[in-house]
């Protein structure tokens, strides 16, 4: 499983402990802003992660904070929310009509396991990072031996929920030996669809 990296710590702000549940104010530069307690979590993304069936517990939250940023400036804020399943897992979610109202489920493209490519709201656990503006969606396994998988989605402009998926990675979880390398499944091409 791997280890929760917000980023470099001075380009995020953590929440300060919750005065009005309605209020969302994150910095710039798709900088995130981190909440650490559940209790800190806004009303109005607390109401779509209840909606979703995505389990937030206390601990969950501390480990694997919930990241509330705006991609790229002029984009509608979003928020990645770590679910409690038998592996960690994410749900995101898109203030696509104010940040006062309660957000919207977010979906991504994800390898099928049949081939091809499919949709799915809960690609893994997420994190973001700032710098590249790309959002990283691991999916594990409580088996060994297992497969683990890697989608890496880069922010973009007129893609799904701005997001398009860039790179699908795997590697074989190994439980006594150390982790594999991992392995590049596909990799977007530069598409030239100039006429």
């Amino acid at each position: 499983m791997p280890d929760f990296n917000a980023g470099d710590p001075l380009s995020a702000v953590t929440a300060p402990p919750a005065v009005e549940h309605d209020s969302i104010q994150v910095p710039s530069g798709g900088r995130p802003f981190i909440v650490t307690r559940f209790d800190d979590i806004p009303r109005q993304l607390k109401t779509a992660i209840e909606r979703v069936n995505c389990n937030v517990t206390a601990p969950l939250v501390a480990k694997y904070p919930v990241l509330i940023f705006r991609p790229a400036d002029g984009r509608h804020l979003m928020a990645v929310v770590p679910c409690f399943s038998v592996t960690p897992d994410s749900r995101a979610f898109l203030f696509d009509r104010s940040v006062e109202l309660e957000p919207s489920p977010m979906t991504f493209p994800v390898v099928a396991l049949s081939g091809g490519f499919s949709a799915s709201s809960q690609p893994g656990l997420m994190t973001w990072e700032a710098r590249t503006r790309t959002l990283t969606a691991w999916r594990g396994s409580d088996n060994c031996p297992a497969r683990e998988v890697r989608h890496t989605y880069r922010q973009g402009n007129g893609e799904l929920n701005g997001f398009a998926l860039s790179k699908v990675e795997h590697r074989r979880l190994r439980c006594t030996n150390p982790e594999s390398d991992w392995q590049t499944l596909w990799q977007s091409p530069a598409w030239n669809l100039q006429p």
